[in-house]
């Protein structure tokens, strides 16, 4: 199993759902879940970003949403989860 972390990004966005869509956060948490256990398969559709350096994956959380995560060795490192790819 994985360690993980989470960006202040990351963070905000979820408990802006925690706050006002609490189906979207529980549908977090699964993929979160998912993806500690194996991280490049599963859940969510994962695909790998390949205009990224680097070992970037996103999930679909919904038809609008994406959870962007980093493997970074035995950490993944949660990026985003609102909205969809972005250039960060």
């Amino acid at each position: 199993m994985f360690k993980h972390e989470t960006t202040r990004q990351f963070d905000k966005e979820y408990e802006k759902f925690y706050k006002y869509d609490k189906s979207t956060t529980d549908k977090i948490d699964e993929l979160m879940v998912d993806i500690l256990k194996h991280p490049m398969e599963g859940l969510g559709h994962p695909e790998r970003l390949r205009h990224r350096k680097g070992n970037w994956w996103s999930r679909h959380i919904d038809k609008k949403n994406r959870l962007v995560y980093r493997i970074i060795g035995n950490v993944i490192r949660f990026e985003y989860c609102s909205g969809h790819y972005r250039d960060h």
